[in-house]
């Protein structure tokens, strides 16, 4: 199951963040002539203001205190196509812990912050209303989550949390500069969820 997730985050950071920058990177070497750092920051891939981290963390946080005090069933995360079902019976150890750190830091974190809220934000902020641009690549997040209807039309309730999510975290990036933030509550919430499920499940 360890080499299964790593295999998936891996494969994540070459399709999701590696080829999409190497693209990013080329066009601007090609048009503009910016350096590779520059290039990097531009993509959010730099510390930004100190505040905004803890905004996240606050943030990540609170959200986890509440996933614990709804403590919703833990088959609400382990259905046949659930990232989460990896997890069930595990209990706490440290493949566990490792698996969740991969799958929430690197497989679904850095991915999808990095190409949404990296890339796509940050290009649209540049060229649109700070606004219009959040409200855009909030909505473009949200499209690969409504595939998740058509084999789990239960979980519709939760687009709009998804939806507002994805407007926080745009918010953090396209204010600090940096995709940190976003990074930081996006891995904390997965994290969390996965180590949820695979302590929920062990007894």
């Amino acid at each position: 199951m360890l080499a299964k997730i790593a295999t998936s985050g891996l494969a994540n950071l070459i399709l999701l963040a590696g080829i999409p920058f190497l693209l990013y990177w080329g066009w601007h070497r090609w048009r503009h002539r910016r350096a590779l750092a520059e290039v990097a920051c531009r993509a959010g891939l730099r510390l930004g203001a100190p505040r905004y981290l803890a905004y996240a963390a606050v943030a990540a946080l609170f959200n986890i205190a509440v996933l614990l005090a709804w403590s919703p069933p833990i088959s609400s995360f382990t259905s046949h196509d659930s990232p989460q079902r990896v997890f069930e019976g595990l209990g706490l150890s440290g493949t566990s812990l490792l698996m969740a750190l991969i799958y929430g830091v690197v497989t679904t974190g850095f991915c999808e912050e990095f190409l949404f809220r990296g890339l796509l934000a940050g290009s649209l902020s540049r060229r649109l209303p700070a606004w219009l641009a959040n409200g855009l690549q909030a909505f473009l997040f949200l499209l690969p989550h409504l595939l998740v209807l058509r084999v789990r039309p239960e979980l519709w309730p939760l687009l709009p949390v998804v939806f507002v999510a994805a407007l926080f975290l745009g918010w953090l990036r396209i204010r600090s500069g940096s995709i940190m933030g976003p990074w930081l509550f996006h891995a904390a919430i997965n994290v969390a969820t996965c180590l949820y499920v695979a302590l929920g499940s062990s007894a």
